[in-house]
């Protein structure tokens, strides 16, 4: 066998030797990077529980009996104060998801203003009400609300004062609705 083919065979051997290390090397270093151990804590871990209760309800869906609207005039509002606790064992973030009227007049259309304030009691019906949710209007079905998060602690509670006021009527009138509230809680961690 000629010189050349030699060198050429022990060339490609101590290449592919070169290749199967790199290989290695790197599947060794990857599965370091992705392995570690470490002790836990000699301790009992527990988990909290998150519960928000709006109302006398429980759970993320409520349906604010003070704001049911019946006979009301375009133009007309009412207004309540909502009491929302933390019925949990953990302080948790709470805000207004969602909200809208639902229609029990067969026929009818209803668009509503809905608007809220962080206070324990209701202002003239002239004077706004913003920091608990921006004011939206929805019309017959839940909408998106852009509201504030608020923080509540165990066994705390807060108030809001929550304004509905109709804005428009369609179709079979008088309309009869209530006001549903959607309501997203997440755990307050450190």
């Amino acid at each position: 066998m000629p010189a050349a083919l030699k060198r050429r065979g022990v060339l490609f051997a101590a290449l592919a030797i070169g290749v199967v290390v790199l290989i290695f090397g790197s599947v060794q270093t990857t599965l370091a990077l992705w392995t570690a151990q470490a002790d836990g804590p000699t301790s009992n871990i527990t988990t909290g529980t998150i519960g928000l209760a709006p109302g006398s309800g429980g759970g993320s869906s409520f349906t604010f009996p003070a704001l049911n609207g019946t006979n009301m005039l375009p133009g007309q509002s009412s207004q309540a104060v909502l009491t929302i606790a933390n019925t949990g064992s953990t302080p948790l973030l709470f805000h207004l998801a969602s909200a809208g009227p639902v229609v029990s007049t067969p026929g009818a259309s209803v668009s509503i203003k809905l608007s809220g304030s962080q206070t324990p009691t209701c202002p003239g019906a002239a004077v706004p009400l913003s920091d608990a949710f921006t004011a939206t209007n929805a019309i017959n079905t839940l909408t998106d609300i852009d509201g504030t998060v608020v923080p509540l602690g165990v066994d705390a509670s807060t108030t809001w004062c929550i304004r509905a006021e109709l804005v428009s009527v369609s179709g079979q009138t008088p309309a009869t609705f209530t006001i549903n509230f959607i309501f997203k809680a997440d755990q307050d961690r450190p």
